[in-house]
């Protein structure tokens, strides 16, 4: 699984987390296993077993991260009758600022690509640990993308709508040039003495783009902005 650099969560800044989650057991043990995690910054305000319980308590609770199975039925008993993107885009319907992270064991590229471009920021499958939950949680929470590198290498940079928000995140202010000049073969104390500001400014940065773009590598980072058209080859 993918390590992502992610943001600090301030003790007293409580990520008010809907876990919506067909499955009994998986439902109920997760609120518990992200407090064993992060007690302090996790508030668990619903936990849904159905897509109408779903959208009913986003719309009344206005939650800041929804943890989404995308497989649950519409009512309890009943069939699911949307796609993992039409899900997402009721939701952001119901709680346009609520960040929606998909967990699934259906895989495929398009449903991938089709979440994201409906207004998803992390895709996870349902085989990672309460740790990278955890993690996707909040790097979703603080406006990041977070998908599982597995994922991300085969779908979001196919998704035209994907890839144009990923280009636009990478790009934006400092961290835009940050990016210039590693892609141009420097090295973050070259950085910092160009730009300049302080080599640990540039390291928390190169650490953003390297969680935008589930990396860990500066080479992955020159590889898929080689994907994304940011650099030629």
């Amino acid at each position: 699984m993918s390590t992502h650099p992610t943001p600090e969560v301030s003790p007293e800044q409580h990520i008010r987390l809907l876990i919506a989650e067909d499955e009994a057991l998986l439902r109920s043990t997760l609120p518990d296993l992200l407090h064993a995690i992060a007690p302090e910054a996790v508030d668990v305000v619903a936990a849904c077993g159905t897509r109408a319980d779903t959208v009913r308590h986003t719309r009344s609770l206005t939650p800041d991260v929804i943890l989404l199975d995308l497989r649950m039925p519409d009512t309890e008993g009943g069939p699911c009758m949307l796609a993992g993107a039409e899900t997402v885009s009721v939701l952001l319907r119901q709680s346009p600022t609520s960040g929606i992270v998909c967990l699934t064991s259906h895989e495929e590229s398009a449903i991938v690509r089709g979440c994201l471009d409906a207004g998803a920021r992390g895709f996870l499958s349902k085989g990672v640990l309460p740790g990278e939950i955890w993690q996707a949680i909040r790097t979703v929470h603080a406006g990041q993308l977070y998908v599982e590198a597995e994922l991300l290498e085969d779908a979001s940079f196919s998704a035209p709508g994907s890839a144009d928000r990923l280009r636009a995140q990478l790009l934006e202010g400092r961290r835009g040039d940050i990016l210039r000049l590693l892609l141009d073969g420097y090295s973050p104390t070259e950085i910092a003495a160009t730009l300049p500001v302080g080599k640990k400014y540039v390291d928390k940065k190169i650490a953003e783009i390297k969680a935008i773009l589930g990396v860990t590598t500066h080479i992955r980072i020159y590889r898929k902005c080689l994907q994304l058209g940011l650099v030629e080859d």
